[in-house]
């Protein structure tokens, strides 16, 4: 039985052999014609490393054509290609192979392509492929993250503090001739209409000198974002007062005092607003000793404002004060008597003036003295105790001013009669003067010799002659001489 197996494997054995390879070839032409090997191209992005290279030599590079990409060509059956994409290959370009091209008279680093995936059944078939750069000087430079704010906060409120929160040191680097361009670094909040404290993350804005944005797309930055925290404050509307010390020189005096502006905005805390109402400048800030002109100075308040509060606008701070000091002179004044009002008459008796005006000298600065009136001086007289006959009365002047001052005190005379009296009273000694008869002849009362003990007891007595003349004095009282009126032969 084996022998048979044997020999029928063996018959024919040249053929059998000659088959076997017959359909092995086959295979292998069938399967060629069926998954052929083809060339397909795949773009990949490329990896620079060793880049520190570069940098160690104090020069940067930047890719000349702007896409750091590159495209090539990869055999493969199609079995393979069909299953294949960009994000299977990775291209690198190594710094340190970095080399000058005196063809092109540009530096270019070579770039290897490798498959991620059947990379024994990939080939690469491209030629070499490079990047070319351009080498310039590395600058560096160190700058603060300003924070800055946009926008208006809302109605009552002011802004406090803005400060960034962490780290505000950004380390640039890149091409000199764009690092040297820098000249600040900003980072900008929105408080547009807000009302309470208001936190953000930022990205800051490098500017030149002349506010300019800079493309930071060629340089390296270690810090990209920051959180900026601004504060927000209430705000309330205050006055200012000034207070003066010492005294001007002699003859001089203080007319005035005015500042610009008089009221200023503050902001702070609720707490610490509520309880101020106004801002003082200490007296020592406005020393006018010895001066003889107006004084005009500046003052700054900000050493003056309620700890924990500021100004709202810092153009508040500089206060213009004006202090004026001018010479005193002194003027006459004619007032009239109706300033006047007689108090304490007695009763049954009536007061008048006899002047129309009185003089009283008034002492001031001369710009107060050209503006003042006679309608600015009031005041009373004091009839106390008097009884009839003229009088220089005592006044009291009320000035409606009080930049001005009376230098001498006034008096005014007056004649204070008794109600219902028919004589007319001269004087305070309480002779009456005695009607005069047709010619006008006053009587001089000197008739008898005893006139001032005994009324009676002169001669010729105004009764006995009054009704000669109907012009004759009328019947005089009090203790003084009576003079009757005289008759025509008289």
């Amino acid at each position: 039985m084996l022998k048979k197996l044997i020999r029928k494997l063996t018959n024919n054995f040249g053929l059998k052999i000659l088959a076997a390879l017959s359909a092995i070839i086959l295979w292998v032409i069938v399967g060629s014609i069926d998954d052929p090997v083809g060339v397909q191209r795949f773009t990949a992005s490329v990896s620079l490393t060793n880049e520190n290279y570069i940098t160690e030599q104090n020069k940067c590079y930047e890719v000349l054509d702007g896409d750091n990409t590159v495209t090539f060509s990869v055999s493969a059956k199609r079995s393979i290609r069909r299953y294949l994409s960009n994000s299977d290959f990775r291209a690198v370009a190594d710094m340190e192979r970095i080399e000058y091209d005196e063809k092109s008279g540009n530096w270019r680093v070579p770039v290897t392509i490798t498959a991620q995936r059947y990379s024994t059944e990939v080939r690469i078939v491209s030629k070499q492929l490079y990047k070319e750069i351009e080498l310039v000087d590395l600058g560096r430079t160190q700058k603060p993250i300003m924070a800055d704010t946009k926008g208006v906060v809302a109605d009552n409120c002011a802004l406090g503090d803005v400060s960034i929160v962490g780290a505000n040191l950004m380390n640039i680097s890149g091409p000199a001739s764009i690092v040297s361009r820098i000249d600040t670094v900003t980072a900008t909040i929105n408080v547009d209409g807000m009302s309470a404290d208001v936190t953000d993350s930022v990205v800051p804005t490098l500017f030149d000198a002349e506010g300019n944005v800079i493309d930071t797309t060629k340089l390296t930055l270690n810090i990209t974002t920051v959180t900026i925290k601004a504060q927000i404050l209430g705000t309330k509307d205050v006055a200012l007062e000034f207070q003066t010390t010492g005294e001007p020189a002699d003859g001089y005096l203080m007319t005035g005092l005015s500042y610009r502006p008089e009221m200023v905005r503050i902001k702070g805390e609720t707490a610490t607003l509520n309880p101020v109402n106004k801002i003082t400048i200490p007296a020592e800030v406005l020393d006018l000793t010895g001066a003889t002109s107006t004084i005009e100075t500046i003052v700054d308040i900000t050493s003056y404002l309620p700890r924990g509060a500021s100004l709202v606008l810092a153009s508040d701070a500089k206060i213009s004060v004006t202090v004026r000091v001018e010479a005193v002179v002194r003027k006459t004044m004619q007032v009239p008597v109706g300033n006047l009002v007689i108090e304490h008459v007695r009763d049954g008796f009536h007061a008048e003036f006899m002047e129309d005006t009185f003089a009283v000298e008034i002492k001031g600065a001369k710009s107060v003295m050209d503006t003042l009136e006679a309608k600015d001086i009031t005041g009373s007289a004091d009839a106390s105790g008097l009884g009839s006959g003229e009088h220089y009365l005592a006044i009291t002047l009320t000035m409606n001013r009080d930049d001005c001052e009376l230098a001498i005190p006034a008096r005014v005379l007056a004649r204070i009669t008794e109600e219902g009296a028919e004589g007319e009273l001269n004087g305070g000694d309480g002779e009456v003067s005695g009607g005069s008869d047709s010619e006008g002849i006053i009587g001089d009362g000197s008739a008898g010799p005893g006139n001032e003990e005994d009324p009676d007891s002169g001669g010729n007595s105004g009764e006995d002659e009054s009704t000669e003349d109907e012009s004759g004095g009328g019947s005089g009282s009090g203790s003084g001489n009576t003079s009757g009126g005289n008759d025509s032969s008289q």
